[in-house]
Protein backbone atom coordinates (compact mmCIF):
# COMPACT_ATOMS: atom_id res chain seq x y z
CA UNK A 1 0.00 0.00 0.00
CA UNK A 2 1.40 3.76 -1.12
CA UNK A 3 1.33 6.29 1.80
CA UNK A 4 -0.19 9.39 0.47
CA UNK A 5 1.24 12.54 1.97
CA UNK A 6 -0.92 14.63 4.26
CA UNK A 7 -0.54 17.65 3.44
CA UNK A 8 -2.78 21.08 5.32
CA UNK A 9 -6.42 20.59 5.97
CA UNK A 10 -6.50 17.53 4.36
CA UNK A 11 -3.80 15.80 6.19
CA UNK A 12 -5.40 17.12 9.72
CA UNK A 13 -8.54 15.23 8.47
CA UNK A 14 -6.72 12.04 7.13
CA UNK A 15 -4.84 12.12 10.88
CA UNK A 16 -8.47 12.93 12.63
CA UNK A 17 -9.69 10.02 10.74
CA UNK A 18 -7.12 7.44 11.63
CA UNK A 19 -7.30 8.62 14.81
CA UNK A 20 -11.44 8.38 15.17
CA UNK A 21 -11.00 4.66 13.60
CA UNK A 22 -8.47 3.39 16.47
CA UNK A 23 -10.75 5.13 19.07
CA UNK A 24 -13.74 3.00 17.79
CA UNK A 25 -11.40 -0.37 17.81
CA UNK A 26 -9.72 0.44 20.83
CA UNK A 27 -13.34 0.11 22.48
CA UNK A 28 -13.86 -3.17 21.25
CA UNK A 29 -10.06 -3.83 23.04
CA UNK A 30 -10.49 -5.90 26.21
CA UNK A 31 -7.00 -4.40 27.83
CA UNK A 32 -8.61 -0.31 27.23
CA UNK A 33 -8.71 1.21 30.45
CA UNK A 34 -9.92 4.92 31.63
CA UNK A 35 -7.55 7.49 30.80
CA UNK A 36 -5.82 9.52 28.48
CA UNK A 37 -3.18 9.32 25.63
CA UNK A 38 -1.43 12.71 23.94
CA UNK A 39 -0.19 12.95 20.30
CA UNK A 40 2.28 15.45 19.79
CA UNK A 41 2.25 15.23 15.89
CA UNK A 42 4.72 17.42 13.54
CA UNK A 43 4.67 17.95 10.24
CA UNK A 44 1.62 18.51 7.54
CA UNK A 45 -1.69 17.47 9.74
CA UNK A 46 0.23 17.74 12.79
CA UNK A 47 -0.95 19.14 16.11
CA UNK A 48 -1.57 17.86 19.71
CA UNK A 49 -3.88 15.20 19.65
CA UNK A 50 -5.73 13.73 22.88
CA UNK A 51 -7.10 10.10 22.92
CA UNK A 52 -9.28 9.89 25.74
CA UNK A 53 -10.61 6.67 27.32
CA UNK A 54 -13.74 6.07 29.62
CA UNK A 55 -15.97 3.24 30.45
CA UNK A 56 -15.53 1.40 27.87
CA UNK A 57 -15.86 4.57 25.48
CA UNK A 58 -13.09 6.25 23.40
CA UNK A 59 -13.46 9.84 22.24
CA UNK A 60 -10.39 11.88 20.15
CA UNK A 61 -9.95 15.58 19.91
CA UNK A 62 -7.74 18.05 18.54
CA UNK A 63 -6.34 20.39 21.15
CA UNK A 64 -4.64 23.46 20.99
CA UNK A 65 -0.84 23.63 22.06
CA UNK A 66 -0.07 23.97 25.32
CA UNK A 67 -3.95 23.99 26.60
CA UNK A 68 -4.38 20.40 27.05
CA UNK A 69 -5.64 20.30 31.12
CA UNK A 70 -5.67 17.24 33.40
CA UNK A 71 -6.07 16.19 36.45
CA UNK A 72 -4.25 12.64 35.74
CA UNK A 73 -0.87 12.75 33.51
CA UNK A 74 -1.40 10.82 29.91
CA UNK A 75 -1.03 7.22 30.28
CA UNK A 76 1.26 7.38 27.62
CA UNK A 77 2.62 10.08 25.20
CA UNK A 78 3.56 9.69 21.25
CA UNK A 79 5.84 12.59 19.60
CA UNK A 80 6.76 12.11 16.07
CA UNK A 81 5.24 13.02 12.33
CA UNK A 82 1.61 13.14 11.87
CA UNK A 83 1.67 11.40 8.50
CA UNK A 84 3.70 8.56 10.53
CA UNK A 85 1.65 8.29 12.59
CA UNK A 86 -1.53 8.13 10.82
CA UNK A 87 0.02 5.67 8.30
CA UNK A 88 0.94 3.45 11.46
CA UNK A 89 -2.91 3.78 12.41
CA UNK A 90 -3.56 2.54 8.63
CA UNK A 91 -1.41 -0.31 8.77
CA UNK A 92 0.86 0.86 6.08
CA UNK A 93 3.96 0.77 8.27
CA UNK A 94 5.09 -1.18 11.01
CA UNK A 95 5.24 0.32 14.12
CA UNK A 96 7.69 -1.30 15.94
CA UNK A 97 10.07 -0.96 13.15
CA UNK A 98 9.67 2.66 12.71
CA UNK A 99 9.84 2.69 16.84
CA UNK A 100 13.17 0.99 17.01
CA UNK A 101 14.26 3.38 13.87
CA UNK A 102 13.90 6.04 16.37
CA UNK A 103 10.88 7.60 14.16
CA UNK A 104 8.61 7.94 16.93
CA UNK A 105 9.09 8.91 20.55
CA UNK A 106 6.93 7.75 23.10
CA UNK A 107 6.80 7.85 27.19
CA UNK A 108 4.80 6.31 29.96
CA UNK A 109 2.99 2.87 30.28
CA UNK A 110 5.37 1.15 27.50
CA UNK A 111 3.68 -2.15 28.89
CA UNK A 112 -0.43 -0.95 28.20
CA UNK A 113 0.70 0.66 24.87
CA UNK A 114 2.30 -2.47 23.80
CA UNK A 115 -0.65 -4.79 24.96
CA UNK A 116 -2.87 -3.02 23.10
CA UNK A 117 -0.85 -2.34 20.36
CA UNK A 118 -0.85 -5.71 19.88
CA UNK A 119 -4.71 -6.92 20.49
CA UNK A 120 -5.39 -4.04 17.67
CA UNK A 121 -2.93 -5.73 15.41
CA UNK A 122 -0.56 -2.40 15.60
CA UNK A 123 2.45 -4.41 16.58
CA UNK A 124 3.23 -8.28 15.60
CA UNK A 125 5.40 -8.81 18.80
CA UNK A 126 5.66 -6.83 22.21
CA UNK A 127 7.90 -3.36 22.65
Amino acid sequence: MNATPASGAGGQEAVQRSLENLASRLEKTRGLRDGHALLHLSGAGGGTYVLSTQRGEAAVSRSEAGAVRSDEPPVVEVMGDAETVRAILDGEIDARERFLQGGLQVRGDLRYLSDVALELGLLKHPL
